[in-house]
């Protein structure tokens, strides 16, 4: 069974293995990779199984993007997309990869700024992709 990475496209690097730089931007640790500011999944925790447990998006070093939490099993369990501190649209699923619960908490505004500094398709005001 493999595991249901999101946007797993992007790099992925265990939080030990990167330079924290203090208090980033928008909140939480700077990270850096190699004299750098990193980009992409930072790895938080792994199941006993080697599945990635929770991760967070960054761009830049910061925190910007996807806050993804999985099940043992390598399903989503939760996701969050955040502009830094702010959610701007969250889901749960069950380990069977249902939607449980979610929604927007945040403004589409807000979403098309994280969309467009993480490089996903921005939405309407209807919440459809502009692809």
């Amino acid at each position: 069974m493999n595991q249901e990475l999101k946007r797993s496209e992007k790099t992925r690097m265990f939080y030990e293995d990167l330079e924290a730089k203090g208090s980033g931007k928008y909140t939480g640790v700077e990270f850096w990779y190699k004299g750098r500011p990193f980009t992409g999944f930072v790895v938080f925790a792994y199941h006993d199984n080697g599945f990635v447990a929770s991760e967070q998006e960054y761009v830049d070093g910061q925190t910007m993007g996807w806050a993804v939490d999985y099940h043992e099993n390598g399903k989503i369990e939760y996701e969050s997309l955040r502009y830094g501190a702010s959610s701007v649209v969250f889901y749960e699923y069950d380990d069977k990869g249902e939607q449980t619960d979610g929604g927007f908490v945040n403004t589409k505004a807000l979403y098309n700024s994280v969309a467009r500094c993480t490089g996903m398709p921005t939405i309407d005001e209807y919440g459809y992709t502009d692809e």
